[in-house]
């Protein structure tokens, strides 16, 4: 007869069913597991010196299947994708190397990374931005700011920019005769470019007509007779001759739209279609199609802050003070601290004598019917002469002298004789 069970063991072979259920389902491995089982390396990936875990073994394992087959299916399936990943990588970087435009490539072949602005020995700003800093005002870029960069070095060239032909005859004139100014005349962009290939201001210097080897006498701070002069109406390509070395120093005179009287070579330069706002065109170089703010904002900083800036009914004064700045002494003048009175006197009598012959400028009734299309067709060149007369007046106290400009630099002569004092 065989053993009748107590229902108290009844009960301890069914707890201990369900233990052994328990402790199968704690030893099937769980999702919470995978971590800890891809550590052990029978689900990681080699690479390189490295074991990764396995990313598609989360997706197809489940609680209740974790078979070996799955496991080597999904390591070849992954390492393939790692492998293939890399490998276009690398293969779309070499195709991207392969396609670039000879633009994008430097001299050597190498590739440079266009994607930043890039600063050459001669001052040429490159860049793929158009509205960045750097390329936005270039080749303005080499023209120091007349207020900020003062004194005026003696490497700095003087570059007269006349857009108007009333402007430039009788200027040329006082330049030559009051001030014994040896002028370099590039008047067409055919001058402009027989003088870049010539290397116009790196032979400048090597001749000593610019940098120190031109302070032919010792005058007072920084003082000179015969300045070299660089004139021309083409004013964005004449910039591209100056370098870091040898920046240009511009002064040019501005007048009311009503009175432009545009340089001959520049009417050629503008297309038919540019009927008005022949500054700003000029300015920001854009010849054609609408001007907006873009263009009007590089023409009004040209003005404020590249120019030394004269008005047509204030030439005379404009002049003078465009000459102390530069430091030019006059002819017939002395260029010594004691002289300086005589001088001025000197400089100023030339220049009446020879502006008294020239017209001013005219003045419309801003009432009528022909003024009110004229100033809707130009309003940005209004706004660009009212601004120069707004710099004009601004640069009455930033616009000093050269002999001044030392003595705040702490650069005159009477800085360096306390100097010497002081040694002994």
């Amino acid at each position: 007869m065989p053993p009748i069970r107590s229902n108290s063991s009844k009960r301890r072979s069914q707890h201990s069913g369900h233990q052994n259920s328990s402790n199968r389902r704690r030893n099937a491995p769980s999702f919470n597991s995978i971590f800890e089982e891809e550590a052990t390396g029978s689900n990681t990936i080699a690479l390189f010196s490295f074991s990764i875990p396995n990313p598609l073994s989360y997706f197809r394992r489940s609680d209740d299947d974790y078979s070996s087959p799955g496991l080597t299916a999904s390591f070849s399936t992954t390492k393939l994708i790692l492998y293939g990943g890399i490998f276009l990588i690398l293969l779309v970087s070499l195709f991207d190397t392969y396609f670039r435009s000879p633009s994008q490539q430097s001299r050597e072949g190498e590739i440079v990374g266009a994607a930043l602005p890039h600063v050459t020995s001669d001052g040429k700003y490159h860049g793929r931005y158009p509205n960045s800093l750097l390329t936005l005002f270039y080749p303005y870029t080499l023209f120091r700011d007349v207020v900020l960069d003062q004194p005026v070095d003696v490497n700095d060239v003087p570059f007269f920019w006349h857009a108007h032909i009333s402007d430039e005859i009788p200027v040329k004139k006082v330049l030559k005769t009051c001030y014994g100014a040896d002028l370099v005349e590039l008047n067409t962009e055919q001058d402009v470019e027989k003088a870049k290939k010539l290397k116009l201001v790196p032979s400048l210097v090597s001749q000593e007509r610019v940098g120190p080897g031109s302070l032919k006498e010792k005058l007072y701070n920084g003082q000179r007779k015969q300045p070299i002069v660089i004139t021309s109406p083409h004013i964005s390509e004449v910039a591209e001759l100056f370098t870091q070395e040898n920046m240009g120093r511009m002064f040019s005179f501005y007048r009311h739209p009503i009175d432009y009287d545009l340089h001959p070579n520049l009417k050629t330069k503008l297309p038919p279609e540019a009927v008005n706002n022949f500054m700003t065109r000029l300015l920001s170089d854009v010849h054609t199609g609408e001007l907006g703010f873009k263009e009007l904002g590089i023409a009004k900083q040209v003005i404020r802050q590249c120019t030394l800036a004269g008005t047509r009914d204030l030439m005379p004064e404009s002049i003078l003070r465009f000459a102390k700045y530069f430091g030019w002494v006059p002819t017939g003048g002395e260029g010594t601290k004691l002289s300086e009175e005589n001088d001025n006197a000197i400089a100023k009598s030339c220049i009446d004598d020879i502006l008294q012959s020239y017209p001013g400028e005219r003045y419309a009734d801003h009432n009528s019917p022909e003024w009110q299309a004229f100033y809707k067709a130009n309003k940005m060149d209004c706004q660009l002469y009212e601004l120069a007369r707004s710099t004009w007046r601004a640069q009455t106290q930033t616009i000093i002298p050269l002999t001044l400009q030392k003595k705040r630099a702490g650069e005159g002569d009477d800085d360096e004789k306390k100097d010497e004092d002081g040694e002994e």
